[in-house]
């Protein structure tokens, strides 16, 4: 087992672990909607989960890939409870600074994918008469797309770009997190009655907003960062017993996963807080070009996320118009999708998210 970590280990830039975290994440949410290949219209045709390429190595994406939206919603209250939680509750971010920083990450892409989102399913419906997967794609929809605002009535309505569904849902637990910051409330019991407090809503069904999960998981990424701090200012042989106890719960959850005894959902809320905690204190390379490539790594999941929809919509218009079909069982076609969506995400990184983040941080002046 690799050494534990300390402090000194975790330079304010180096979260590396994380970055292939987030990176896994965004495999996982592309490999869950290939089935969006097989669509035509808002149903698939011919299509069986056990047929997809590579089945037997990407069963777990194919089959639960849809949850790694709340892992990455566990990853994200990981990191802005380590990056915000104490600059916010001690003034040194104001709310417009916060604001602008959150607007000017998501909000360009954001745009962009939606505009494009828009115009090739315009062709699609000329096309076809209908609408590619996501149906509800009239001007009430496009309203809240525009405002990142499309799951806020917590209908499930997905429109447009559905994927960003789960950013919109994320959108108003930055607000939560950053008033309740703001109001002191950080410490360890206040965020896990938080957790409790979600738990028992999702539990009883109280709602069906997704806002309840989200919650949830960002606040068990929030409380993760608690405990990892607090983990690594303990001798080493108790950091090793408390990861050895964590890779023990992750096994005894696989194996009731697997007999049927535990859902899904569950298994992610065991596995995410492990997989944080490990990650982040093992994956710690030395070369130059191993950081420089796991950095790129994470950079390209947000883009990922937002591009592959228009992505498989593109395509489906076009083999619809120039009469072609796709080798959608061919291991190597999946492995092209994935190639071709994060080498479009990486390239979409550099020469739009980071120059437009950039242009709105300077001229809103948040420097």
């Amino acid at each position: 087992m690799k050494r534990p970590a300390t402090h000194a280990d975790h330079p304010a830039h180096a979260l590396l672990g994380l970055e292939l975290m987030r990176f896994a994440c965004a495999v996982s949410v592309l490999l869950w909607h290939y089935q969006h290949f097989f669509y035509q219209g808002n149903a698939p045709v011919g299509f069986e989960t056990t047929a997809q390429p590579l089945y037997a190595w990407l069963k777990p994406f194919y089959e639960a890939g849809w949850l790694g939206v709340q892992a990455f919603w566990a990853l994200s209250g990981f990191i802005f409870f380590w990056k915000y939680a104490q600059p916010v509750a001690q003034g040194r971010v104001s709310t417009r600074r916060f604001a602008v920083l959150r607007f000017s990450r998501l909000y360009p892409l954001h745009l962009l994918t939606l505009l494009i989102a828009a115009a090739l399913g315009l062709w699609y419906r000329h096309l076809h008469g209908s609408d590619y997967v996501y149906q509800y794609n009239d001007w009430g929809h496009f309203a809240l797309q525009l405002f990142m605002a499309s799951d806020w009535p917590g209908r499930s309505e997905w429109s447009f770009n559905g994927p960003i569904w789960s950013i919109s849902i994320e959108v108003l637990v930055y607000a939560l997190f950053f008033a309740l910051c703001k109001l002191g409330l950080t410490r360890w019991w206040q965020v896990l009655g938080l957790i409790g407090a979600a738990a028992v809503a999702y539990a009883l069904k109280l709602t069906a907003h997704p806002i309840v999960l989200c919650v949830f998981f960002f606040y068990l990424g929030a409380l993760t960062h608690l405990a990892h701090e607090a983990l690594i200012k303990r001798p080493p042989l108790q950091q090793y017993a408390a990861q050895a106890a964590g890779l023990l719960a992750v096994a005894a959850g696989t194996m009731l996963l697997m007999s049927g005894k535990l859902r899904a959902m569950f298994y992610v809320a065991v596995l995410t807080p492990v997989a944080l905690i490990v990650l982040l204190d093992w994956v710690q390379p030395r070369s130059a070009a191993a950081i420089r490539w796991i950095n790129r790594l994470g950079n390209t999941t947000y883009a990922s996320y937002l591009l592959h929809f228009p992505l498989q919509l593109l395509l489906a218009c076009l083999t619809t118009s120039l009469g072609f079909t796709l080798p959608l069982h061919e291991p190597a076609w999946v492995l092209a999708y994935l190639v071709c969506v994060f080498g479009l995400a990486s390239l979409v990184y550099r020469i739009i998210e980071m120059p437009a983040q950039a242009w709105l941080r300077q001229r809103l002046r948040t420097h």
